[in-house]
């Protein structure tokens, strides 16, 4: 213990610009590094209620931070820890088909008793994770630098980038709803990067970000569409809700103007008693309470 705190004491003493710089890179890089750990702590926490989300969210910072440290003492023996590199990718692909093809689908009671249950579970999985991209990011802080001092820092750097970019992913998902397929494909992209590089089989960080920005396109055209075709449609029900209060339409014209109609203006209009549903399962999928 002493000696480490004498290496780091003649660190700091003997930093100059150039370390400086190497600090400010390696940030830059951890930040990027931290973009798909943020992104599956994002989508690990993401089920929990707000307060419990938090929580998640900060021991999974935590724990960023606490094997990182471990995986700078234990550095040159990263290899021996490439099992997790395995069973992280294995997991993360699964949680991503699981969510794509809705494997093993429960319904809404049985989600939220699952959901009530799970947070010391999420914060297993969320640690997990952090054990897999921590080896990754020192790996190349280590590549970066041989100063214990200036890994420690751009380490930090890029667990504090990490912290704000879950939550800023978290925030999307909430806003975006449709953005869960988008993030379950990228989960399921990253899970093969380390699935393979786990078998020895390098794929280039170029290939790798090139695939990510395309599914990330791809996806988000799609959300963009889905968005812009709900506000359509909430903006048409906004106006025959007014219209229907003010008497300046009639049920049989709308009835017999559209083909179709948004499910939040069927609900109005039966909930109002324009119209009478006597399904009640209709009523329950459209979660109208009669």
């Amino acid at each position: 213990m002493i000696p480490l705190l004498s290496q780091l004491s003649t660190e700091f003493w003997s930093i100059g610009p150039l370390d400086g710089l190497t600090i400010g890179t390696l940030a830059l890089l951890e930040g990027i590094l931290s973009v798909d750990n943020a992104l599956v702590l994002a989508i690990l926490v993401r089920h929990l209620p707000e307060k419990e989300r938090r929580k998640g969210l900060t021991y999974g910072l935590v724990g960023a931070f606490v094997f990182r440290i471990i995986a700078i003492v234990f550095a040159s023996s990263l290899i021996q820890f490439i099992i997790f590199k395995f069973v992280g990718g294995a997991y993360l692909l699964y949680l991503a088909m699981k969510n794509m093809f809705r494997i093993g689908a429960q319904s809404g009671r049985e989600d939220k008793k699952v959901h009530q249950a799970g947070f010391w579970k999420t914060i297993f999985l969320v640690e997990m994770t952090d054990i897999v991209f921590s080896i990754d990011s020192i790996t190349t802080a280590v590549a970066m630098s041989n100063k214990l001092l200036i890994i420690y820092f751009g380490g930090v750097l890029g667990i504090v980038f990490m912290r704000f970019l879950s939550s800023f992913f978290v925030t999307l998902l909430e806003k975006f709803p449709k953005l869960e397929d988008l993030a379950y494909q990228l989960v399921f992209f990253i899970g093969t990067r380390l699935t393979l590089e786990a078998l020895h089989i390098e794929m280039e960080h170029t290939i790798f970000w090139l695939m990510m920005g395309v599914i990330a396109i791809i996806g988000a055209s799609l959300v963009y569409k889905d968005w812009k075709e709900t506000t359509l449609a909430t903006v048409f029900h906004d106006g025959i809700v007014e219209k229907l209060k003010k008497h300046e339409l009639s049920l049989e014209s709308i009835l017999t103007e559209r083909k179709s109609l948004p499910v939040d203006t069927v609900r109005h209009l039966i909930t109002e008693g324009y119209l009478r549903v006597t399904s009640k399962a209709a009523l329950q999928e459209m979660g109208v309470e009669k």
